[in-house]
């Protein structure tokens, strides 16, 4: 999923000069690589569709991928992985926190073991939506943050479209300006990682 948009990209880079059409194809191109890397460093899928996960029983607390949980749909537990016949737990069985994903087992302890608890839930942020177009009932926009670092990382690449592997610049009067040549901006990493999961 995109994390920002063209027209955004497109305002931070212009300044007082606009920026015409013949860019669009790469810029869009950019925004997509971009956002995809930002998935890769944060360890998690953005965009909001229903899934389906398979979590360890022996704890109070279970962790679904995608935030924020918009809700759960089911939640079947069997110790020989067996979900047809499984056991589906009630909804006043446990309770889940929306912004941490943290879902709590009312009755204790999770049951079963490994890959035994089945989650089938809806969590991520919405798309984009058209211009003007008045948001849905539970739409959960992309966090502003989130979507200025990509904006921002983007219009870094663009302007560095020429010069990709240049490291530093020397100045006549002996000085250096190195350039940022990580694959994100310092600045970009720093906004992702407080969006990064926790590998496993």
């Amino acid at each position: 999923m995109d994390l920002t948009t063209l027209a955004n990209v497109k305002a931070l880079l212009q300044g007082d000069t606009p920026l015409g059409s013949e860019a669009d194809d790469l810029l869009s191109w950019l925004i997509t690589a971009v956002s995809k890397r930002a998935e890769t460093l944060c360890n998690r899928e953005f965009e909001k569709k229903e899934r389906v996960e398979f979590h360890d029983g022996g704890g109070r607390y279970l962790y679904p991928r995608a935030l924020p949980v918009a809700g759960i749909a089911s939640i079947i537990c069997s110790d020989t992985w067996n979900w047809a016949a499984g056991s589906q737990l009630s909804e006043s069985s446990y309770a889940f926190e929306a912004a941490t994903g943290m879902v709590l087992y009312r009755g204790g302890e999770w049951p079963y073991g490994e890959g035994a608890v089945r989650v089938t839930y809806t969590g991520g942020f919405d798309p984009f939506l058209e211009e003007g177009a008045e948001p849905p009932a539970g739409y959960t926009p992309i966090p502003e943050d989130l979507q200025q670092a990509v904006c921002t990382q983007v219009a870094y690449e663009y302007r560095r479209r020429n010069d990709p592997g240049l490291q530093a610049v020397a100045f006549p009067d002996g000085s250096v300006q190195k350039m940022d040549v990580g694959e994100f901006l310092s600045s970009v990493k720093n906004t992702l990682l407080r969006y990064r999961r926790r590998p496993g």
